[in-house]
């Protein structure tokens, strides 16, 4: 059931990187290079955080895998 939960929480990260990629791609891209700087940092901004706040899940779904399980 671990391998699942890792699973699946993996898959998510990934799709959180994916979206800030896709945000990164669009604050750099034509539409909004011409409308300024206010508008292109928010989702530049966010496209970052959201690529970062996916590593510590990434981190955890590891160790979800490769950590034996405690025996009290």
């Amino acid at each position: 059931m671990k391998f699942l939960w890792a699973l699946l929480g993996l898959l998510y990260a990934l799709l959180n990187i994916y979206v800030g990629y896709i945000f990164v791609t669009a604050a750099m891209g034509h539409g909004l290079s011409q409308k300024g700087l206010l508008l292109q940092a928010p989702p530049f901004l966010g496209g970052i955080a959201l690529a970062v706040l996916a590593l510590p899940l990434i981190w955890n779904c590891a160790r979800l895998v490769v950590v034996p399980p405690r025996v009290s």
